[in-house]
């Protein structure tokens, strides 16, 4: 597998990008039968994003969402956002994820 982010190339080992994956759900998570998980991720990241998702469900995940965030779409705001842009946010996402 490879991945392309800002003109670099690198090869990513898919065994270890899946036991990466597991660990993380198994021991950093410790996710639990019937737990939702909510994960916020760069795109750039999505080949392991796939995954852990994957050992989610494994895992008995009820329901697993994630969010995706784009540098040039951060980038984007930054450069062109309205300055009062950055003094809210998102009540309803923020409450959504504070529920799950």
């Amino acid at each position: 597998m490879t991945t392309h982010s800002r003109g670099v190339s690198a090869t990513i080992d898919p065994v270890k990008l899946d036991r990466l994956a597991e660990v993380a759900v198994k021991v950093g998570l410790q996710l639990q039968p019937g737990q939702d998980l909510v994960l916020t991720s760069s795109i750039a990241a999505l080949p392991l994003t796939r995954r852990i998702v994957e050992h989610a469900y494994k895992a008995g995940a009820g329901l697993v969402t994630p969010i995706f965030n784009d540098d040039e779409i951060t980038l984007a705001r930054f450069r062109y956002g309205a300055d009062s842009g950055f003094d809210r946010a998102a009540g309803w996402l923020y409450e959504g994820m504070a529920k799950a």
